[in-house]
């Protein structure tokens, strides 16, 4: 779980004024709107929210943050949640509500800032990866998908399918292991139902690993070291 501390702190290192910030959908984005509020009003900061969820809209109006349309602002900086990041820069997101949205916030943003616990830094994904799907025959994208690991709709409490803010579906596929990324990302897109995968593909610009304390990994730094 992401500490109070560790919100506060990445906030105190990245936040500046006159930005367009957006948070990935997530459980930890409401926490993270509310320290920005708490910042920008003691700082005096000019910045401006792409809410990816109604929810996060809702909570900038009530927190007096000026809402954003990404069709109007560039992102500058997009702080995003992951549940496993491997050493070149991937990383997979089990924890949204929407794929769609928050690939288009990780294409979009100058920067992307992607935080998640120091356990969860790999040199290899693997696991369980989240796929986005029509409600159209999602069954049958179903038993498409289950070729390439145990498929299964994700549900809510009561039994019935979540579904994303753009009304779809998440069907999760466990796999023993991933040979290559790309083809996955790849092959797994050519099924007409899928609309969006959970793997983003050397989208982060910074990783953030946490545990008591930060640590930093740079896309930048990285390339930078390989060149040399």
């Amino acid at each position: 779980m992401l500490e109070e501390e560790i919100i506060e702190a990445l906030i105190d290192r990245y936040l500046r004024d006159d930005v367009t910030i957006a948070l990935g959908t997530s459980i930890h984005s409401e926490a993270f709107l509310k320290k920005i509020a708490l910042k920008v009003a003691e700082k005096g900061f000019n910045i401006r929210i792409v809410p990816t969820s109604l929810k996060l809209a809702a909570l900038c109006t009530s927190l007096k943050l000026p809402i954003a349309s990404i069709n109007d602002k560039e992102i500058d900086i997009a702080f995003e949640f992951a549940s496993m990041v491997d050493t070149q820069f991937n990383f997979i997101k089990r924890d949204s509500t929407s794929l769609i949205r928050d690939k288009m916030i990780a294409q979009s943003a100058v920067e992307l800032i992607v935080v998640t616990e120091k356990e969860n830094y790999v040199k290899r994904l693997h696991g369980t990866i989240p796929f986005e799907v029509d409600s159209f025959g999602a069954e049958r994208t179903l038993l498409q998908l289950d070729e390439f690991g145990e498929a299964s709709f994700r549900l809510k409490e009561n039994g019935e399918r979540f579904t994303t803010e753009s009304g779809n579906y998440i069907i999760d596929v466990k796999f023993d292991q991933i040979y290559s990324l790309e083809d996955l990302e790849y092959d797994t897109k050519k099924i007409p139902g899928v609309i969006e995968t959970g793997l983003f593909l050397g989208s982060a610009d910074r990783i953030l690993l946490h545990n008591d304390k930060i640590e930093v990994k740079s896309r930048i730094m990285k390339l930078e070291e390989e060149v040399e």
